[in-house]
């Protein structure tokens, strides 16, 4: 072998490691940048769960303390009308709260159902 043709089959494998090299280092970067940007999604994902979770809470509270108003002035209703009657009867005060008792359980399941079916947000991994 001549000195030209070493001088010639070293540059291939120098350009041959060259590239090597490169797309080594290209796709080192490339999975770096793939790793990050697929924990980006997944901070955003569970951020925006949060935010529905947190946001489903207040609603929540706020009908909640709505119920309990309502209950509230029902209740004072009926003691008004206790008061404005000479007899009162045990029985249709006691009919009166199982009704409200109702119509709040009612209120809180649907609200719980909500709940449940707004919580939950998929994510893709």
């Amino acid at each position: 072998m001549s000195i030209s043709e070493l001088n010639h089959f070293m540059t291939y494998v120098l350009d041959g490691w060259l590239l090597f090299s490169a797309g080594f280092v290209g796709i080192g970067f490339i999975s770096f940048a793939s790793r990050r940007i697929q924990e980006d999604i997944e901070a955003e994902a569970l951020a925006l769960a949060q935010s529905i979770e947190q946001s489903v809470e207040a609603a929540e509270a706020v009908s909640l303390s709505a119920v309990v108003a309502e209950e509230v002035v029902a209740e004072e209703v009926v003691a008004e009308e206790a008061v404005d009657e000479e007899v009162v009867d045990e029985e249709t005060l006691d009919a009166a709260r199982l009704e409200e008792v109702a119509v709040v359980s009612e209120q809180l399941a649907k609200n719980r159902g909500k709940q449940s079916d707004t919580s939950s947000v998929p994510v893709s991994t």
